[in-house]
């Protein structure tokens, strides 16, 4: 009976290790970092999205107020989403910047929002909405502030013009 006992013993400590040690490498954590940024036109005249302009080849947004070129229709409005990956940050430590810069490097908008990745989730998908879009190029930058998130910043460039 002893020896039954003991075995038993043994298996339940080997089974408590074996979740300690998983639940120990479901939290690990994995160091932020800027995964993506996509740009899509909002069409207000029907309340829909344009596919990403930052993946399209030979992208044309001349006139793009009144849908000429790539634009396809009228839009005034940009919807900027940056994706950040990572994994188990705590909460409140990382923090993403994201500024939209016009000609002569006049910043048209800036946002600091939390980047909220904790439990089993991975990714964190950061909105900046841009008004009055159409006819400047805009540069959109990103970059992670907080405690163990690296120094790099992400840049994209729409390349909106207006004329006749």
């Amino acid at each position: 009976m002893n020896r039954q006992l003991v075995t038993v013993r043994v298996a339940l400590l080997t089974l408590l290790a074996s979740f300690a040690a998983l639940h120990l490498s479901a939290q690990t954590r994995v160091a932020p970092k800027i995964a993506g940024i996509r740009a899509q036109l909002y069409y207000d005249a029907k309340g829909t999205f344009s596919d990403d302009l930052l993946t399209q080849k030979d992208l044309s947004l001349w006139n793009t107020i009144i849908g000429e070129g790539s634009a396809g229709a009228a839009s005034t409005s940009t919807f900027v989403t940056v994706e950040i990956s990572g994994r188990n940050l705590p909460v409140g430590s990382t923090k993403v910047q994201i500024t939209a810069t016009g000609n002569k490097a006049r910043v048209i908008q800036r946002r600091v929002m939390a980047v909220d990745i904790y439990d089993e989730r991975t990714k964190f998908f950061a909105p900046f909405w841009l008004y009055d879009t159409g006819c400047e190029a805009i540069t959109i930058s990103a970059r992670l502030i907080g405690i163990g998130a690296p120094a790099t910043v992400v840049t994209k460039k729409i390349p909106f013009a207006c004329g006749e």
